[in-house]
């Protein structure tokens, strides 16, 4: 089964429909929203957190440096360096949704 994607476009004709304006303005809101979010999960900190109240967490953590890791292709051993990345924590009404069996859907 495959996964159905949703896009930026997406998001932007469903929130106009639900509100009853013009995509045009919805789409610059949109747009402004998440080059904020990129713009501060981008930050030169180690940890950030973002915190959307009933959506969930956006988090950056860093990760260690591995310093033998396997190439799969060549099978050699390379170093990693450490490094961040970004963590999802749904909130509470998104877990909830989340966790209702999939016959009452």
């Amino acid at each position: 089964m495959s996964a159905k994607t949703y896009t930026k476009r997406d998001i932007v004709k469903r929130t106009a429909t639900n509100l009853g304006v013009p995509t045009v303005t919805i789409e610059k809101t949109v747009d402004e929203v998440f080059k904020t979010l990129r713009e501060i999960m981008s930050e030169d900190l180690k940890n950030i957190r973002i915190e959307i109240r009933n959506f969930g967490t956006l988090e950056v953590k860093p990760t260690r440096a591995k310093p033998s890791a396997r190439d799969p292709r060549t099978n050699k051993i390379v170093y990693v360096p450490a490094r961040r990345k970004a963590h999802f924590k749904p909130g509470k009404l998104l877990k909830q949704c989340l966790c209702k069996p999939l016959d009452e859907l």
